[in-house]
């Protein structure tokens, strides 16, 4: 488990330790912990899905990179991870583009502390928050020495928002303020929790469940989630549950009956390009 020390309220669950405990790993306090049990009590499958999400991310970041030839990835949100047995968003992108400049944001002490210390294979480690996009496209870390010649606002740029916007108010103003900041051939992937196909009972216990916690979750309906993609050129196969995501239709994980989260890579079209924002295949 972590050690107290750093700027946090260790008596609240925190995002990044609930989704540590999910995933396995054990840098969780006790409150992450009964987040999580209180969670997995109301949907067993609650661990599988974090995993999958998980996997979805660096499985689509990594598919953004090689496909679109972007050598720049924001990944915002990055959570607590480095004992977790599983590829982590920078490791795949690397995988596919040794040379590509990862950089991490996040807006919790602890976890920019860890991910300094132990996620080597960052560029850069910078405090930032998806609800001052300011603080993360004007971060002073852009400039540092390392990233030279690396980081260009005005180039496309991969952004991974992997269970974020699930714990914001208006993700819909994220996106749209991403859409304002962003060159054409940018691409976001994110994955969002749904209360679609769930029982009422169920995301009302897990939504109870994160009210101890930090950030409280906001389970959204499936249509609701598209939306987010309003200006944006939705990559097939479009919305789906996220271990159901891969451009070609080659992965196909199971699919979960107690929790639901859909994943979606979205590109921003040029000027003369369409954009589309409908569903795609979803169960």
């Amino acid at each position: 488990m972590i050690t107290p020390g750093l700027a946090r309220d260790f008596t609240q669950a925190s995002e990044a330790g609930v989704y540590n405990f999910y995933l396995g790993g054990k840098s969780w306090t006790g409150a992450d912990k009964e987040t999580a049990l209180a969670v997995i009590r109301t949907s067993p499958d609650a661990q599988a899905v974090a995993r999958e999400n998980f996997l979805f991310a660096g499985r689509a970041a990594s598919w953004a990179v090689a496909e679109y030839g972007i050598g720049q990835v924001f990944d915002i949100g990055v959570g607590i991870v480095d004992d977790v047995p599983l590829d982590s968003v920078e490791t795949c992108v690397h995988n596919v583009n040794p040379d590509a400049a990862v950089l991490a944001f996040d807006n919790d002490e602890v976890v920019l502390a860890r991910a300094r210390a132990l996620r080597t294979g960052y560029g850069r480690v910078l405090g930032g928050d998806v609800n001052d996009l300011d603080s993360i496209f004007n971060n002073p870390g852009l400039g540092h020495p390392d990233l030279a010649g690396r980081i260009d606002l005005t180039a496309p740029a991969v952004i991974v928002l992997a269970a974020i916007l699930h714990f914001i108010e208006d993700p819909a103003a994220v996106m749209a303020d991403l859409r304002d900041r962003l060159a054409p051939g940018s691409v976001v992937v994110l994955s969002h929790a749904t209360r679609t196909g769930t029982s009422q009972a169920r995301v009302g216990g897990m939504t109870k469940a994160y009210e101890k916690g930090r950030s409280p979750i906001i389970f959204r309906e499936e249509a609701d989630i598209a939306a987010l993609a309003d200006g944006w050129a939705l990559v097939p196969p479009g919305l789906v549950d996220v271990q159901l995501w891969s451009s070609d239709g080659s992965h196909k994980g199971e699919v979960y009956e107690t929790v639901r989260v859909l994943g979606m890579v979205a590109r921003l079209p040029g000027p003369k390009e369409k954009s589309s924002h409908t569903s795609g295949g979803v169960r």
